[in-house]
């Protein structure tokens, strides 16, 4: 898939099949995370892969009850330090492009009780959990939703 396609196919999927994540696939997206540009390459994030099934549901629960994130076969739990959030966005696009360019389907999720995920999710030291995304098949097939304009949206400035 053209890089211009895997941007454009990339949709926010709330319904998962149950369908394993390949290994090759697996291996894709944390090739994209390790690559992912930092400030100052710092790499101040750390993703952990969550495939079990109970502990995907208490992540589930604690992010507001939005019960579809444990219907995903994995969920991404991105950490970061403190200030780092805005590395660990870019991180994250790249692992969500990777997923797409992949056959898979993801969401970014940013409404969830940090400390409590952070008290289920072993926290590397000093980092907390910023983002979660779950990461499968898709069950459903969202259209596109509309966009505001190119002039809406960027000027140049000669």
């Amino acid at each position: 898939m053209d890089f211009q396609d895997i941007i454009a196919a990339r949709r926010s999927i709330r319904a998962y099949k149950p369908d394993a994540v390949p290994e090759s696939a697996m291996a894709k997206m944390k090739q994209a995370i390790q690559l992912a540009p930092t400030g100052n390459n710092g790499q101040p994030f750390k993703a952990v892969f969550v495939r079990n099934a109970s502990l995907r549901r208490q992540i589930a629960e604690k992010a507001c009850h939005q019960a579809f994130i444990a219907g995903a076969p994995i969920i991404a739990v991105m950490f970061c330090k403190e200030d780092h959030e805005f590395d660990a966005a870019i991180v994250t696009d790249h692992l969500v492009l990777a997923a797409t360019a992949e056959g898979l389907g993801s969401c970014w999720v940013g409404w969830f009780e940090r400390d409590a995920v952070k008290a289920l999710v072993a926290s590397p030291e000093g980092m907390s959990p910023c983002i979660l995304v779950p990461i499968g098949y898709a069950a459903e097939a969202p259209a596109p939703r509309p966009r505001k304009s190119l002039e809406t949206l960027i000027e140049v400035v000669d």
